[in-house]
């Protein structure tokens, strides 16, 4: 066998063989023009930026070999250009052509000045004023000189689970209160009679449990009652049962309704 014979092809063969080769051809010219034209852009874009950088240099030196009368003319007219910014108008810049930042800020809170109204600043109450011990709201009660958001909200709160305060002196319960802070507020309130009271043979557990001066096993004890006996007549009742002191007699007796 000859070499020859290794190269010998049938005809599907040779055109399949030919068809493989074009493509080859055309893949290879494809891309060599792309390879060029994306050379050429970026050799475009770079030309631009340099011509642009040239320009603003040139019209840079034009500006500085302008005659005084004309800069002052420009600055009358308010057309300031690099070095030609007067010193008023330029503070202490890095790069020429930015104006003072204190001037823009001042300038800008003028401006806010126009739109924004200022803050509302609580006014205090001076000797002699006071408001009502439970139907002043946090507002009222931050105008007492001593007391801020935090203690007013405290107060109100307070109020809220008491149904009410019956005395100033209660406001002692209030967390973070001392006798120091108290003895400063205690001129500015003046007290009344506005309570709410606990309906003690109608309301639910849950509800008199919510109050400050009951307890677990007081109101324990004030169900077991009611289902034993039925209602209970009198806070004197409840003073003879073991769960209830004196103390707790005294305070609770404004709040409990029979």
């Amino acid at each position: 066998m000859r070499w020859k014979d290794f190269l010998h092809f049938q005809r599907g063969s040779k055109i399949a063989v030919i068809l493989l080769l074009v493509l080859i051809v055309l893949t290879l010219l494809l891309n060599a023009v792309l390879s060029y034209r994306n050379s050429s852009e970026i050799i475009v874009r770079q030309n631009d930026s340099l011509i642009r950088a040239f320009e603003d240099f040139r019209t840079t030196l034009q500006e500085r070999k302008l005659s005084p009368a004309v800069r002052d003319q420009r600055e009358e007219k308010g057309i300031y250009s690099g070095d030609d910014l007067p010193e008023e108008s330029v503070g202490r810049r890095g790069t020429a052509g930015k104006t003072d930042l204190r001037d823009e800020g001042a300038r800008n809170g003028r401006e806010a000045g126009t739109r924004y109204t200022p803050f509302p600043v609580n006014e205090k109450l001076t000797a002699g004023e006071t408001i009502s011990l439970n139907e002043s709201d946090t507002t009222l009660w931050k105008m007492i000189p001593g007391i801020g958001s935090s203690y007013a909200s405290r107060i109100v709160k307070y109020r809220e689970l008491l149904g009410g305060y019956v005395r100033k002196e209660q406001l002692m319960e209030v967390y973070g209160m001392d006798n120091e802070r108290y003895s400063r507020i205690s001129p500015y309130i003046e007290p009344d009679d506005h309570c709410r009271k606990l309906q003690v043979n109608r309301d639910e557990f849950r509800e008199l449990l919510r109050h400050p001066y009951l307890n677990y096993k007081q109101v324990k004890v004030i169900a077991s009652l009611r289902r034993r006996k039925g209602d209970i007549l009198s806070i004197n009742e409840l003073a003879m049962l073991d769960e209830f002191t004196s103390d707790d007699i005294w305070r609770l007796e404004p709040y409990l309704a029979f």
